[in-house]
């Protein structure tokens, strides 16, 4: 028996999800572990350099498309993968998930790359492999009952995650820390102590707020960057940032592009799950001082949570 399934067994869960344990938390299972961490801990950063850091299934392709767009005056041209590599992964699983999520690199052409180079990552505040040089962090969060959602949903579809077991059990190790990517609690108030503490060099985004106001993320994301931006790139950005666009344009199939939006989540939950749900997340963020849209209700009311 593996660490990762003893934890599940450890939490009373049944399951057939598969992971591997990048200190202590929760990865890929094709994941070379030792390859990761020697990313983490030797991975030399250059100044300029970038990075979209996120907790899964949180709007990191999203905001991976905005990137590659302003850096291509708001055209789609190639492939976002190509333009903001997820490192780790390059790294780590060059044979199988490297081609998919860092198309085009190596972890000799990301090194001998010039500055700024941008990348995806999902690492903790802890585990970011910033080194020495002067980096800059886009954060995004997103409300984590539709995190849930379109993480169960990523499970089923991957097939290194070898996960056939349904939504209670997968929110159950959700609540447990053992979904991938491990605590989304303490990832979330991590970042985002991380991001108050250094606004010049992070920018924390939520993923509702770039949801209903695209064009003010998107102005907010070219300003961080210093990346110039017109009324024309600004619109073709918007263009092809959108679903459909992102959608056809994917440097990763495997329904890695699902729906998008958000409120989604109370066609999954019961009452009864949202209610443990609501208990946990109020135990766990108290003090933040985060507040996320969780969507519209059953009478069409906004609730803020």
């Amino acid at each position: 028996m593996n660490t990762y399934q003893a934890l599940l067994e450890q939490a009373g869960i049944s399951s057939d999800y598969q992971m591997s344990l990048v200190r202590g938390i929760p990865q890929n299972p094709m994941f070379d572990v030792a390859a990761f961490e020697n990313v983490i801990d030797h991975f030399e950063t250059k100044d300029g350099d970038v990075f979209i850091a996120t907790y899964v299934k949180a709007g990191t392709t999203w905001m991976q498309q905005i990137v590659h767009c302003l850096l291509h005056g708001g055209l789609n041209e190639g492939q976002y993968g190509a333009s903001v590599p997820w490192l780790e992964a390059c790294a780590s699983s060059p044979a199988v998930i490297g081609p998919r999520e860092a198309p085009t690199w190596t972890l000799d052409k990301i090194n001998a790359a010039p500055a700024p180079r941008y990348f995806k990552s999902h690492a903790t505040v802890r585990d970011l492999p910033r080194g020495n040089a002067k980096i800059k962090v886009i954060n995004v969060a997103r409300n984590p009952k539709d995190t849930v959602v379109s993480l169960f949903h990523h499970a089923r579809s991957k097939p290194e995650f070898q996960f056939s077991g349904d939504f209670p059990t997968f929110l159950a190790i959700f609540l447990a820390d053992l979904a991938e990517n491990g605590s989304w609690f303490e990832h979330v108030r991590h970042w985002h102590s991380e991001c108050l503490n250094n606004p010049e060099s992070h920018l924390f985004l939520k993923y509702e707020d770039i949801y209903d106001n695209t064009k003010a993320a998107i102005n907010s994301v070219a300003e961080f960057l210093n990346i110039p931006i017109t009324p024309e790139i600004l619109a073709n950005t918007l263009v092809n940032t959108r679903l459909d666009e992102m959608k056809a344009h994917a440097s990763i199939g495997m329904n890695h592009i699902r729906k998008g939006g958000y409120g989604g989540w109370r066609t999954m939950f019961t009452a009864e799950m949202s209610a443990l749900f609501d208990a946990i997340y109020t135990e766990k963020m108290a003090g933040s001082g985060l507040q996320f849209n969780f969507g519209e209700d059953a009478q069409g009311q906004t609730q803020f949570f």
